[in-house]
């Protein structure tokens, strides 16, 4: 129907993100950075589903954050 969004450029853009997060592992230690600013300090790296970054800040919260427009940093371990 003329005026309704299918989503094909939008799930094209979930690939690319889902994409540059293939590194990324369940239980690496992360940070996330939203416009350059830090999200809820370090945390635990879950899964990427339908275009969300799930993961776990320090104090036990589970996170459901978008991929757009966000950079998500992998800590070293020590």
């Amino acid at each position: 129907m003329p005026g309704q969004r299918t989503g094909d450029r939008r799930t094209g853009g979930r690939r690319t993100s889902r994409n540059r997060l293939d590194d990324f592992r369940r239980g690496d230690r992360i940070q996330v950075f939203s416009a350059g600013r830090q999200l809820d300090g370090n945390g635990t790296f879950i899964r990427v589903e339908d275009g969300f970054l799930v993961w776990e800040d320090n104090s036990g919260n589970r996170n459901t954050t978008s991929l757009d427009g966000i950079s998500i940093r992998r800590l070293s371990s020590r």
